[in-house]
């Protein structure tokens, strides 16, 4: 098996984003698109991992997110992850809302952001 990872897209969420924070607060995410590739069979998997660092008066804080073979279309992973930058989705909520759009894949495949 053979991976590769790309960024895809990064946005940013400060205390305007959070409603009464009024700290001094930075969080940026990157997001990636992971690609599978299995070297016998020539299949291609699609997965995303999700990078959060928290910079605030305290210090800085990392946290990741990975799910690898969601998918073998390219299509939906892209989807995917605009919509996940469209509504700023941290690693900790990956799983649920990965969860939720499998109940209503049409919410990825017409996605046009």
């Amino acid at each position: 098996m053979i991976g590769t990872r790309k960024l895809y897209g990064i946005t940013r969420i400060d205390e305007k984003d959070i409603e009464g924070r009024e700290n001094k607060l930075q969080i940026n995410l990157k997001y990636y698109k992971v690609k599978l590739a299995m070297t016998k069979s020539r299949i291609k998997k699609y997965g995303i991992e999700i990078v959060k660092e928290e910079i605030n008066k305290r210090g800085k804080t990392k946290e990741k997110s990975k799910i690898y073979n969601i998918t073998n279309n390219e299509m939906v992973i892209e989807n995917l992850l605009k919509i996940f930058i469209q509504n700023k989705v941290t690693p900790i909520a990956t799983n649920e809302i990965i969860s939720d759009l499998k109940k209503k894949p049409e919410l990825i495949y017409n996605f046009k952001g």
